[in-house]
């Protein structure tokens, strides 16, 4: 009995000396340091710090919080990226210096996610239909709507056969609220913005119309177009 009563007062004093030297009371917190953030996206953003010095030499490492939730720990380098994050959303939370014994000093950071970019590139496409005494057709950039856009912007990269005035550089603007002709309200000449149907979006270069009898050439002049649009897409939410 007398062998496990020292047993128990070993360990206990055993472990009296480690809480100590984990929180020890002479022990001093890494110095003052600051965070910022150096580059933000649509679903994360990266942030950097400056060194914390520890006044007792100890080694130093970093956690990251954010929005009070630690995501990472035990790091020494001096920079983090977050993703998969919100766009469109403020963040928040600190970098926090450990010293290992205890000791912590922290740096605040803040940042807000940028709206989502989607670029793609859209192809021309041509068609055509049949009225009263002719005929219409037209070259045409084709968009689909896409959910919660604000913005889109449309920008035709090559053109051939190219006409003068070049198509090359001509550029769409418009917003899920412009107001647009509908249908085959294509106007005449190029560069007209229709809504074909509901969500569903043209941008017109060359169009024309004549007698029924020459709409085979015009339908073989018209698919003959080779062209290349980029389409850039600001995704987020409505102020």
């Amino acid at each position: 009995m007398k062998a496990y009563s020292y047993l128990v007062i070993f360990t206990i004093f055993l472990f009296m000396a480690c809480s100590d030297s984990e929180n020890d009371p002479d022990n001093n917190p890494p110095g003052i340091f600051s965070s910022n953030t150096i580059e933000t996206r649509f679903d994360g953003a990266t942030i950097e710090w400056t060194e914390a010095i520890d006044p007792d030499d100890d080694e130093v490492t970093y956690a990251i919080i954010l929005d009070g939730q630690e995501i990472a720990s035990g790091g020494t380098t001096q920079s983090y990226s977050f993703s998969g994050l919100e766009p469109e959303t403020n963040y928040e939370g600190y970098v926090e210096a450990r010293d290992g014994n205890g000791g912590t000093s922290q740096a605040p950071y803040f940042f807000a996610t940028e709206p989502e970019v989607i670029i793609i590139e859209v192809d021309i496409e041509c068609r055509w239909w049949e009225g009263a005494g002719g005929y219409g057709i037209v070259n045409y950039f084709e968009v689909t709507a896409v959910e919660d856009a604000i913005s889109y912007h449309l920008e035709i990269l090559d053109y051939a056969p190219d006409p003068i005035p070049s198509n090359v550089g001509r550029t769409y603007t418009w917003t899920p609220e412009t107001v647009l002709p509908t249908g085959n309200n294509v106007g005449s000449g190029a560069s007209h913005l229709t809504e074909y149907t509901p969500g569903v979006y043209h941008a017109n270069t060359s169009t024309g119309s004549g007698s029924l009898i020459y709409l085979p050439d015009a339908i073989s002049n018209c698919e003959a177009v080779t062209a290349t649009a980029r389409l850039t897409v600001i995704v987020g939410e409505q102020n």
